[in-house]
């Protein structure tokens, strides 16, 4: 299951969508989709809704 993930540096959010996977045991996250700052955030979801 991917869920997103908010990093904040230098007083900018970027975004990116990740999942959980076992590596030697252990659970890792899992960059699936750099989305970018919040604006590209919110274009992805008025795009998904449209289609």
């Amino acid at each position: 299951m991917a869920f997103l993930r908010v990093k904040k540096i230098n007083n900018n959010y970027y975004y990116y969508l990740v999942k959980s996977v076992r590596i030697s045991g252990k659970v890792r996250q899992k960059v699936v989709r750099y989305i970018g700052k919040s604006k590209n955030l919110v274009s992805m979801i008025e795009n998904a809704e449209q289609k």
